[in-house]
């Protein structure tokens, strides 16, 4: 049964890919979009592209959350002069207190495991992802399936194998935020002589309702008998709610294909967004809530 799903998803996994790859939008200018922004519960400091980072005498690893549901991803940088290995079957991400490799043996997860590896599994990066601020030249290889990665002397390897927020069909995607939320107003990123107004929540690591771990195993040994681990747990500290079009800003291009390109004010490495049922918005329950 198991083989038979994963053969579908396959199929549906590329027709997402084939119809995100091109988009540099929303989906719905008249609707709403929620902003997320992830805390360190370490308190991590940022790297010079403004991402959470953490290191170990052989690796600094930074982490990268934009994008529509935010994503898991991770840069590993090898700071030796010799090649250092990133176990991927060893490193993690917890979610919902399920703990799944970056590159499971799906085969080999429990029915239980499978069900949130399929919630939460990530397609291929979009052109709304920020990948862009990793320009350094990535050089390694592969093996045992993508199992481990070698990386050369100062080089890097990024990999981002799972969304922050669940995927499931024929669900709201986001929170949706009581009418009594905070609100502020703040000058309209499009319309013009109009604000926007943002509702805000705010949380805790122990009040979060998205909280996550990541994993990473890495060592100077091909066959990982001496590893070291780099552990850091991160949390949804804070969810902005706003109207897409303030969201999505300015248009400053297009695609050749003729799809507009915008600035994405909000667009930082700390965050991500989703675009929620506007029947969810506090705007919506507002006005129409009995």
């Amino acid at each position: 049964m198991k083989k038979i799903v994963r053969i579908l998803s396959a199929v549906a996994c590329v027709a997402f890919v084939n119809t995100n790859a091109i988009a540099q939008d929303v989906n719905n200018a008249r609707g709403y979009v929620q902003v997320y922004d992830v805390a360190s519960e370490s308190n991590l400091p940022l790297n010079e592209y403004k991402q959470y980072h953490a290191e170990n005498d052989i690796a600094d690893v930074s982490y990268l959350f934009w994008s529509s549901l935010g994503k898991m991803q991770v840069k590993v940088e090898n700071k030796t002069e010799a090649p250092v290995y990133v176990n991927w079957s060893m490193s993690t991400y917890t979610v919902n207190g399920v703990e799944l490799p970056l590159t499971p043996d799906v085969a080999k997860l429990s029915d239980s495991d499978y069900k949130v590896y399929q919630k939460y599994k990530a397609s291929e990066p979009t052109l709304t992802d920020m990948d862009y601020e990793w320009q350094k030249i990535t050089m390694g290889k592969e093996e045992k399936k993508d199992e481990v990665s070698e990386i050369l002397a100062k080089s890097t390897f990024t990999k981002g194998s799972y969304y922050l927020m669940p995927t499931e069909r024929n669900t709201d995607s986001g929170l949706i935020l009581d009418t009594a939320s905070a609100s502020y107003q703040e000058k309209h990123n499009v319309v013009k002589k109009q604000n926007a107004t943002i509702y805000k929540a705010e949380y805790t690591k122990e009040t979060s309702p998205v909280v996550f771990t990541c994993k990473i195993v890495v060592s100077t040994d091909k066959n990982f008998q001496t590893s070291s681990e780099i552990i850091q747990k991160f949390y949804v500290s804070q969810v902005r709610e706003m109207d897409a079009k303030h969201f999505r800003g300015k248009k400053i291009g297009q695609t050749p294909e003729g799809y507009g390109v915008y600035k994405f004010p909000e667009r930082k490495s700390t965050g991500f967004y989703v675009e929620i049922n506007p029947r969810n918005s506090v705007e919506f329950n507002k006005r129409f809530a009995r």
